[in-house]
C-alpha cells in the first residue's frame, strides 16, 4: 500500500466522520500531545466533533503542556468507544502503546475499520493489522507528518497556539534539532514560526529539581562496560523503592537529563539502556543510541532477546515478560554476539 493511498483513505475517512475520537500514546510527551492537539483543532475547523483520550497517568513534567487539558484521561477496559465512528491513534505504532496491557480485550470491542494511525516510528502490529490505514512517515516527528499531509493541504491556517504545540513536538523529537536530519524538517519549522510559534519560549526549558536528583543518582548506579560500549542503568526492587523514597511514586518520569545526556555524550560509550523491574512479572527497556557513527540497533538487539521492542533506532522503548535477571543476561548475550561474535 503507496503512501497516497493511505492518504486517500484516511482522509475520506476525516472527511465523513461525525464524531471523532483521538488516542494518545504511551510514553506521553510533547509530540504525541501536540499531533492530537493539532489534529483536534483541524477536525473541528471543518466541521466534525472531535475528542482527545489517553489511557495513561499524564507524566509530571507534561501536566502543564499547553492545552493539556483538552485530553480526558480515563481506562481504557471501562471506555465506551461505541459514539465514535472514527478511532485515530497518534504517535505509535503498537496496540499496547494506546490501550495499554489489556489491548487484546479492548481491541475486541472496537470496530478495526474505524481505526487509522498517524505516526513516524518504526511500523510494528497496527501497520501489520491495517496498512491501508497508517500514514507513517520516516521524518522528525508525527507532527510534521500530521502537517504535511493533512494540515498543509487543507489551506486552513493553524491558530498560533497550534503552531506553538506542534513546535515544541518538533524540537522535542529533534532533540533540538540533534537528531538525524530529516527532509522537510526544517521547512516546517520555518512555517511554524511563521505561523507564530514562539522559539523563545519553546527552548526555555527549565527541569525539575527531582530530574537533576535522579541524574546524579543514575550516575552513581550506572554500569560501564567498556568492550560493549555500554552503559547499563539496572533498576531492581531494592533500587525501585530507593528511588520512590527520594523522588515519588512517578520517579520514572524524572530521567530526561539522564537519558538525553549521560546515555548519549559519554566518550567511548555508544549505547546506554535502563532495564527497570515493573514487579509484575515483566521487566520496562529503555535505550538510547549515539546518533553519529555506525552502531547496532539496540531494538533489533533486544527483540532477538526476546523483549518486545520499538520506537526509533537511535531510542526507544520495550518490555520483557519475565525476571529482571534473565532480561539483563539475555540483552547482554544477545548485544555480546552482535558486537563480538
Amino acid at each position: 500500500m503507496n503512501a497516497e493511498s493511505q492518504h486517500k483513505n484516511i482522509s475520506s475517512l476525516m472527511a465523513s466522520t461525525a464524531n471523532a475520537l483521538v488516542i494518545v500514546s504511551r510514553p506521553v510527551d510533547p509530540d504525541c500531545i501536540g499531533t492530537a492537539l493539532a489534529l483536534r483543532w483541524l477536525l473541528v475547523a471543518q466541521g466534525h466533533t472531535t475528542s482527545i483520550v489517553c489511557f495513561f497517568s499524564i507524566p509530571s513534567n507534561m501536566r502543564d503542556f499547553p492545552g493539556m487539558g483538552e485530553a480526558t484521561v480515563a481506562e481504557a477496559d471501562s471506555f465506551d468507544f461505541s459514539p465514535f465512528d472514527l478511532i485515530i491513534t497518534v504517535d505509535g505504532s503498537s496496540w499496547e502503546q494506546f490501550l495499554g496491557a489489556e489491548w487484546k480485550k479492548i481491541l475486541g470491542r472496537i470496530d478495526m475499520a474505524r481505526i487509522v494511525n498517524i505516526d513516524h516510528h518504526e511500523p510494528d502490529e497496527i501497520m501489520q493489522a491495517i496498512p491501508d490505514r497508517c500514514m507513517n512517515d520516516k521524518t522528525s516527528s508525527t507532527a510534521q507528518v500530521l502537517y504535511e499531509h493533512f494540515i498543509e493541504p487543507s489551506q486552513l491556517s493553524p491558530p498560533t497556539g497550534i503552531a506553538d504545540v506542534l513546535y515544541l513536538a518538533l524540537l522535542y523529537d529533534t532533540r533540538g534539532f540533534r537528531n538525524e536530519m530529516h527532509t522537510g524538517a526544517y521547512r516546517f519549522a520555518e512555517a511554524l514560526t511563521t505561523l507564530g510559534a514562539d522559539h523563545a519560549r519553546a527552548v526555555d526549558v527549565n527541569y525539575d529539581m527531582r530530574e537533576v536528583q535522579y541524574l546524579t543518582w543514575a550516575i552513581e548506579h550506572t554500569e560501564f562496560i567498556s568492550d560493549l560500549c555500554l552503559m547499563l542503568l539496572v533498576i531492581d526492587t531494592k533500587r525501585s523503592a530507593e528511588l520512590e523514597a527520594k523522588l515519588g511514586k512517578d520517579f520514572l518520569d524524572y530521567d530526561t537529563i539522564y537519558k538525553e545526556t549521560i546515555q548519549r555524550q559519554v566518550a567511548g560509550f555508544h549505547y546506554g539502556v535502563i532495564l527497570t523491574d515493573k514487579l509484575d512479572g515483566t521487566v520496562r527497556l529503555g535505550w538510547r543510541t549515539r546518533g553519529y557513527g555506525s552502531h547496532l540497533s539496540i531494538g533489533a538487539i533486544a527483540r532477538q532477546a526476546g523483549f518486545k521492542a520499538g520506537g526509533h533506532r537511535n531510542a526507544g522503548g520495550g518490555m520483557f515478560t519475565g525476571s529482571l535477571e534473565d532480561a539483563k543476561a539475555q540483552l547482554l548475550a544477545s548485544l555480546r554476539q552482535s558486537l563480538l561474535g
